[in-house]
């Protein structure tokens, strides 16, 4: 028993002596029964890594456990998978989702040849509403058109010049015609990325003395920022018990507010997918609701928009922020917001910059003359040379996944995630002495008639079989080890986050962590979050069914058959964590 403890990742030992180590192991974990003798189970194989790499004292047994001493994780060899059951589950797996089957060998072809470093890295990747992986072939497509091709300001008149402003309109027209966004209707303002258009949109609204924002509960904090700008702001409200918003009390709240302020601007800011549960909301129905009562609409699409078909010539949102290198990988540092121009003419920059105006006087008494570029010129709105070099690759990465069919992809990720769901949901633990069972995950609650459907993510969290929250780190770490690479915590999301957990917390239930703010908050407040966050696993169309099956198999092999194990590690887990920094 101890040479097998003694390889356990992620566990922070309260000494550095063996004789403390021992005694962590004899006294804080019992082997259950049936796994009496796991060094001679092939399923403990990933908790016996460090003894094989030499981990030979509880410093080492640290750094093992962070990583600091660069061991391969001990990842599944396909022999090994389908001794786990692989063919047969896929083969029952191909018979439920028969239109899956119908593409499988084109996004393997895909795979292969755009992404054969994950086989040759040993790695499962299930983070796709965190980044999507570069395409080789986008790469090579876009370093050879940077060798061929000469590009340079596109604030000149010279060849090199024109032909950067010919390809940067090329790249917007690609991306208003991705979105099915009339170019008449809408145009394309490059950003940095999402967050930074939606900072454009919040920073240049006209809130004034009245005006209102207004967001969903289940939103990114870039969405939540936004309200700095605005003296008046709401959120919609919530479904008792549950993280969604609640529809009825939604449209009620909107619609009071629109009798209180008829001439005020408002502006709602609605999240197209969640990039926490993954679930898709009703944006024709909310958009509808908006504009009927005189509501500006911000999408953020950028969880939605890699797995998603999005028409905003259907949708009719006033503003959309998109993210590039969560559709198709490459580049980063640049993103979009696609607006009409007639909601253009609403906003006000707080500044100008190179590239935004036309004339600028300056005069010692009369200060500024400025003469701004016309508020539907994509212009006015971007700061400084554009980054022409990568909207060429941002055309290239529209066209690859065109080339590929947004609507295969959303076939082929819902089919994926919709698998992983239902096996999710069948994890419990055995049966305790008095003959109950417990489930192993909880899940932000779907309700069926919201009008919502599953995107290509699923969050939960997990409970030992004492229905103890286990730390989300801990199942990351654990998860590190296989070689799966997901994502854990509250992304960024706080709203669904603290709703889901507020009962197991007594001072957000009891409305004692509204006292403190920008800050100042107390430590036995931030002392009652270690631990606290969600595990999330998202696909993409790089994603197979082994991906899947792997994931779900390591639930099975290395949690639910080890209930004292886990049980015990989250208990260190706890005691030895700092209080996070970040409550997101």
């Amino acid at each position: 028993m101890e040479t097998w403890m003694r390889s356990l990742p992620g566990v922070w030992w309260e000494s550095n002596d063996e004789k403390a180590l021992r005694g962590l192991v004899e006294n804080r974990v019992k082997v259950d029964d049936t796994r009496a003798n796991p060094a001679e189970d092939e399923n403990c194989r990933c908790f016996k890594r460090a003894q094989t790499d030499n981990v030979s004292s509880p410093e080492q047994l640290r750094q093992h456990a962070s990583g600091k001493l660069g061991m391969k994780p001990q990842v599944w060899t396909a022999k090994k998978v389908d001794s786990l059951g692989y063919q047969n589950a896929h083969s029952k797996f191909l018979t439920d989702f028969s239109e899956f089957a119908e593409t499988e060998q084109r996004f393997q072809a895909i795979r292969d040849k755009d992404f054969s470093c994950l086989e040759e890295q040993e790695l499962t990747y299930l983070d796709y509403t965190g980044s999507m992986l570069t395409p080789l072939s986008l790469i090579d497509s876009h370093t050879e058109f940077l060798r061929k091709t000469i590009i340079a300001n596109p604030h000149s008149n010279s060849l090199p010049s024109e032909m950067a402003s010919g390809v940067d309109e090329r790249a917007r027209l690609a991306v208003l015609n991705m979105f099915h966004a009339d170019p008449s209707e809408y145009t394309i303002i490059w950003t940095q990325n999402a967050t930074g258009a939606l900072k454009l949109v919040g920073e240049s609204y006209p809130f004034g003395e009245d005006g209102v924002y207004m967001y969903s509960p289940d939103s990114h904090n870039s969405v939540l920022g936004v309200a700095r700008y605005a003296k008046h702001y709401r959120m919609f409200p919530f479904v008792k018990g549950s993280w969604m918003w609640d529809a009825p009390a939604a449209y009620k709240l909107m619609t009071s507010i629109s009798e209180v302020s008829k001439r005020a601007n408002k502006l709602v800011a609605i999240s197209g997918q969640s990039n926490v549960s993954g679930i898709k909301h009703p944006l024709g129905e909310m958009v509808r609701t908006a504009h009927e009562n005189g509501w500006d609409v911000m999408l953020d699409s950028a969880a939605m928009a890699p797995t998603s078909l999005l028409n905003l010539s259907e949708i009719g949102v006033e503003y959309a922020c998109v993210s590039f290198y969560k559709m198709f990988g490459y580049p980063t540092g640049i993103g979009a917001l696609v607006a009409k121009k007639s909601a253009l003419q609403k906003l006000n920059r707080p500044w100008f910059s190179g590239g935004t105006v036309r004339m600028v006087r300056s005069d010692a008494e009369k200060g500024l003359y400025v003469i701004m570029h016309k508020k539907d010129n994509a212009e006015y709105f971007e700061d400084g040379t554009p980054n022409f070099q990568m909207s060429a690759a941002v055309e290239q990465g529209v066209r690859y996944v065109q080339s590929i069919g947004i609507d295969r992809i959303r076939v082929h990720t819902s089919c994926l995630i919709r698998w992983i769901g239902g096996e999710l949901r069948e994890l419990y633990w055995d049966e305790d002495r008095h003959g109950r069972t417990k489930p192993l995950l909880k899940f932000p609650e779907l309700k069926s008639d919201t009008g919502c459907i599953q995107g290509s993510s699923l969050a939960f969290a997990m409970y030992t079989k004492e229905n103890k929250l286990i730390p989300h780190q801990l199942i990351g770490n654990l998860a590190r080890e296989r070689g799966i690479a997901i994502r854990t915590g509250c992304f960024c999301n706080p709203g669904t986050g603290l709703e889901f957990f507020q009962s197991s917390m007594h001072n957000l239930s009891s409305g004692k962590f509204f006292e403190f703010a920008d800050g100042n908050c107390a430590e036995d407040i931030l002392d009652e979050f270690r631990g606290i966050g969600f595990i999330r696993v998202s696909v993409g169309f790089p994603t197979t069914f082994m991906d899947a099956f792997k994931f779900v198999t390591f639930l099975k092999e290395d949690i639910l058959r080890r209930p004292k194990v886990i049980s015990a590690l989250a208990d260190e887990w706890l005691k030895k964590m700092e209080p996070p920094a970040s409550l997101c």
